[in-house]
């Protein structure tokens, strides 16, 4: 009886993978001074990483599984990718914001209140104050909200693959 591969160790390998190059990609960016640009560009290639990660742990998983993959398996293998690749992108995220850019958090919040000044002007500047505040303070809140967002992602990459790859 031949036993099937064990999808944790796809979903840590590929994750390391994705993790690695989103990494490569952040450091990058930064060294282009980029840092703060948030265009869609760069925000939809900072998902199609992981998520061509994602299709092509599905894809060999498959092959090392003699072509057999089930929905589930698909799924499970989306997320985990997703998920052993946020948390390692968080991981790298917190060491980059607190030693190699550490005005990080204050230049995000100062640039939120500069675009909230532009596109809000009827916004008085006490108002715009608070908000650059509560930035500041609450940044790392959005830590887990990030983490749920790769799960999520991962999910829908996984059954979008899966639909199309699975053979039982």
């Amino acid at each position: 009886m031949e036993t099937s591969p064990k999808l944790g160790t796809y979903n840590y390998r590929f994750g390391l993978i994705a993790a690695g190059i989103g990494i490569v990609f952040s450091l990058m960016l930064h060294f282009m001074e980029m840092t703060y640009n948030q265009s869609p560009v760069i925000q939809t290639v900072q998902t199609l990483i992981p998520a061509a990660v994602a299709v092509i742990a599905i894809l060999t998983f498959k092959k090392d599984n003699s072509g057999l993959l089930s929905l589930k398996q698909s799924i499970k293998l989306g997320v985990g990718v997703f998920l052993v690749a946020g948390i390692i992108g968080l991981i790298y995220f917190a060491i980059f914001i607190n030693v190699l850019e550490p005005d990080f958090i204050t230049n995000t919040a100062q640039l939120q209140a500069d675009t909230l000044r532009e596109t809000k002007p009827e916004i008085g500047e006490d108002m715009i104050q608070m908000q650059q505040e509560n930035t500041e303070k609450f940044f790392y809140i959005s830590f887990p909200f990030i983490l749920i967002m790769n799960v999520l992602i991962g999910l829908v990459v996984g059954l979008i693959t899966g639909l199309f790859a699975k053979k039982n």
